[in-house]
Parts: structure tokens; sequence; C-alpha cells
């Protein structure tokens, strides 16, 4: 018997559909992903249930509503969005007639608000088996990275970014965070940019500043190590759906900068993560589907705590491996074993 999975050619839901996958697998089920899951499809007799993975707006869902009405075999709709979609957009359609789980309680808040009916929530996960593999060889991979990076490394505190380039991912105020570091003569550190190309020019002129790869050009287990062998991940992002690298990064022992908003205070801990709280919250418009929800601060919030991180680093390391053994521990909570067997409860897998 087969699953079809219909999934947004996106890094992190690539990523989690895979784990997704695995567990299906596991449970002696076929698995097979697909761009648009057809009519034709639906009357296959080898096709047990159906997935759609994708991001909740028209623009997106839109291509579940028709065979998730035309069938009764098992299936599920589960979508992450970041913000509202726009009322006019989803209220004269049947995507009212859908039964969605979302990814997060923000998202489902989301949903909810324009109208959409959310089933349940589910969060998003990791391996475990993966995560405690690359923790365990921590301090290899940071030798190994220290040698890639050569003087530049020596006596240095490494963050690390993993971000795409838009504007919800507010690299700009990282960029502004690292001036004003510098400015202010704290140099004691690099910043590692896993990114779109694209995102150089917000950079220039930085030399503590090294772009190592685009976004999605490693695969998921470099990305990791990358994470385990770094000091922090620093996350500036002002919207998300989710926020996978904060769960990915603890995963592996490696604390996080972040923005103490929603939907990250879902999963994380000011116990061993460094945060800050937004000043304002607002909606961007994004097209004509939906509202981004910007939770707004000033880049010296980011500043004043990439510098405590660096001084916790060097002066405190006693207190820094005690974070990143609370952030491991912490993310075994959502090891996909854990999570996403209620998702599979939807599919009529157990």
């Amino acid at each position: 018997m087969r699953v079809l999975i219909s999934v947004l050619k996106a890094v992190s839901t690539v990523n989690q559909a895979q784990l997704i996958r695995k567990l299906i697998e596991s449970k002696g089920f076929e698995v097979e992903f697909k761009t648009t899951i057809t009519l034709d499809d639906l009357n296959d007799v080898e096709n047990y249930a159906f997935l759609w993975f994708t991001i909740g707006t028209v623009q997106y869902a839109g291509d579940a509503v028709v065979p998730y009405l035309f069938t009764r075999k098992p299936r599920a709709v589960y979508v992450t969005v970041e913000g509202l979609p726009t009322r006019g957009s989803v209220i004269h359609t049947n995507m009212t007639r859908l039964d969605f789980i979302a990814n997060s309680y923000f998202t489902a808040k989301c949903l909810k608000q324009v109208g959409l009916r959310v089933i349940d929530v589910v969060h998003h996960a990791i391996d475990e088996d993966l995560s405690t593999d690359i923790f365990q060889n921590k301090h290899k991979l940071r030798e190994k990275l220290c040698n890639w990076l050569g003087e530049k490394a020596k006596d240095k505190v490494i963050f690390l970014c993993v971000s795409r380039h838009d504007p919800r991912k507010a690299l700009n105020k990282l960029a502004h965070a690292v001036r004003i570091l510098n400015e202010g003569g704290v140099k004691d550190f690099l910043l590692l940019m896993l990114t779109d190309m694209s995102a150089r020019k917000l950079f220039q002129n930085l030399d503590n500043v090294i772009f190592i790869a685009n976004f999605g050009g490693l695969s998921f287990k470099k990305v990791l190590e990358f994470m385990s062998a770094c000091d922090y991940t620093v996350f500036p992002s002002v919207c998300e759906g989710f926020g996978l690298p904060v769960l990915e990064s603890m995963s592996v022992g490696t604390p996080v900068l972040h923005n103490w908003m929603p939907p990250l205070k879902e999963f994380s801990s000011t116990e061993f993560n460094f945060v800050w709280d937004y000043e304002e919250e607002k909606l961007v418009q994004c097209g004509h589907t939906q509202y981004w929800i910007f939770h707004d601060y000033p880049p010296e919030y980011l500043a004043e705590m990439m510098e405590w991180a660096i001084d916790v680093r060097k002066n405190h390391k006693e207190d820094y491996e005690n974070y990143s053994q609370s952030a491991y521990e912490h993310a075994k909570h959502w090891d996909y074993r854990k999570v996403y067997p209620k998702l599979l409860r939807y599919l009529g897998i157990r």
C-alpha cells in the first residue's frame, strides 16, 4: 500500500517530509512524493492515503481542495503560514471545507482568525539519532571547522546564520548588529553565513563575516554539522510559521540567539538560548494572499545579545557547556518518532 505526499518544494518542508516518509515506511507503507495529487491518484487502489504539506493560503493549498473533497480515503492537509491569509482570498472558496493541521499554535491562530478550520496542531520534528551522532562529534567538527578557517578562527567565537534572504528573515538587522559590534570594538567573533548570495551586499566591508554556501546548497546533515561546530546559531528573523533552524540547532547542542516571538516560544527556552523581546507587531502585505506578521525589534537588541553570548563563551565556559547540553536534551522532545505519529493517525496509520 502507498501513501502519496504532495510537498511544497522548500528546504524546510522537504526535510520534514523526509522524516514523515521515514516514519510511514517504518510502518510498512510505500511513500511517493508528487507535485500534484490528481483524481486518477484517488482511484488507484494501491494508494491508501494522501498528505498535502504546504502553505495555508489559496495560492498553495487551493490545489488540495478538489481531491480532498472527492476521496473517502484517509487524507490530511498539513500547513504552515507566516501571518494572516487575506480573508477575501479564502472566504469565497472551498478552502473553508478543508480540515487543516497546523505546524504551530501560531499558524493555527492565524488560520482560525480568517475563518479556516483547524483540527489539530503538530509541530515539526528532528531526527534524534542523527542529531545525537553529530552532537557526540561536536569537538571533532569544531576542530575541522577551525582548520578550514585557519588563522581567522583563532580565539574567535563563531556564530552561524542559516537563512534565506527575504524580508521576513531580517538579515539587514544582523548586518547592522555586526557593524554596531565592530564599531564598538567587539571584534573577537566570526559570523558564518549559509544564505543566498544576494545577501552579500548587506555585509559589504565586514571582514569578520564569511559566506560559506548558498542556502539549500548543502546536505541537511552538513548543515547540522556546521551548526554543531559553531558556538552559536543566530536567527534574526521577525516572521515565522515555525522556525526550524532554532530547533535543529538545539538538537546538536548549539544555543541560539533569536527574537522571543511566536511561534519560537512554543519550542524554544529562555533557560539556554539567548533571546530578546520584540517591540512591535505589524502586518506586512505579501502579494494578494497573505499578510505577514512581523515581530519587529531594533538591531541594537541583537547586537547586545551577541556581545553577551561572546562573553559567556569566552569567560563562563562551564555555563556555556550547560547551555549546550540543555539545548540538546530539550530538543529530544521533538524527535520525529514522538511528534509525527499524531499526524499519521489522520492518514489511518498507527
